[in-house]
């Protein structure tokens, strides 16, 4: 049996985009409304759950149409991954479908947007994502820690953050190019502790606020009250990009 739990998602223009190209996702619903204060959706315990978010490439048309595409197909078909493998084959799926939409004129040519999913299955988790948006594990005795990969160019720490220096350059994305083009999908299974917390984020949060810094948020205030904090932390840095965050604790 999956292990009941509760999601804290929010997600916002920022300060300075004209729209939110950002979108997320946690079962069935669906959002990429700007949002004033965190929803809370409880998880039963008798049943597989997803969560994930999705950033929708600026300076490519249609950013907006790819994240949402790509949050939809993957809440409807999340729930029934039950391992890694599975995880991998629904990345490489949401990405032919997004190429199919192109070409099917449901959004323009080139198209793109990074994905990061956690889907809860029993007495595990499965963690994805393509791009550089992140998935955090959270634990008060070990901090903060980085559990996905980042698409980026240059070296890698051990945890997959590139070690240089934050970037916008995307070594990879889903859709993104104007043919079908294959990616390689990082996907990891692990057994979660009781009471564990996972940071799912778009980079309008990671570009503004360190991990230091959300690690002390995480730390110090419950989880809507945490979500709320590191929204208005990215926004008194100035914004400058969409901001969504989804922060599941698993009971």
């Amino acid at each position: 049996m999956t292990a009941a739990g509760t999601v804290h998602a929010l997600t916002h223009t920022g300060a300075r985009r004209a729209a939110n190209e950002d979108a997320l996702a946690v079962d069935d619903w669906i959002c990429a409304n700007d949002m004033s204060r965190p929803k809370a959706l409880a998880l039963a315990a008798d049943t597989s759950h997803a969560v994930f978010v999705a950033d929708g490439m600026g300076g490519h048309p249609g950013g907006d149409v790819a994240s949402h595409t790509v949050v939809r197909f993957c809440a409807e078909r999340g729930r029934a991954v039950t391992g890694g493998e599975d995880g991998e084959r629904l990345i490489t799926d949401v990405n032919a479908h997004l190429y199919a939409a192109m070409a099917k004129g449901q959004g323009p040519p080139g198209m793109g947007t990074t994905l990061a999913g956690a889907i809860l299955i029993p007495e595990a988790v499965v963690l994805l994502n393509v791009g550089d948006s992140k998935i955090y594990r959270f634990d008060p005795q070990y901090g903060l820690v980085q559990l996905s990969v980042d698409d980026t160019p240059g070296p890698k720490l051990a945890d997959g953050r590139t070690a240089a220096h934050t970037t916008p350059i995307l070594d990879q994305t889903l859709g993104g190019q104007m043919h079908e083009t294959p990616v390689t999908p990082h996907a990891d299974v692990e057994t979660p502790a009781a009471g564990a917390r996972y940071l799912l984020c778009t980079d309008g949060l990671t570009d503004l606020v360190g991990p230091d810094r959300l690690a002390e948020m995480l730390a110090e205030k419950d989880d809507a009250a945490a979500v709320s904090a590191m929204f208005e932390a990215a926004m008194m840095e100035g914004g400058k990009d969409n901001i969504t965050i989804a922060l599941l604790t698993l009971d």
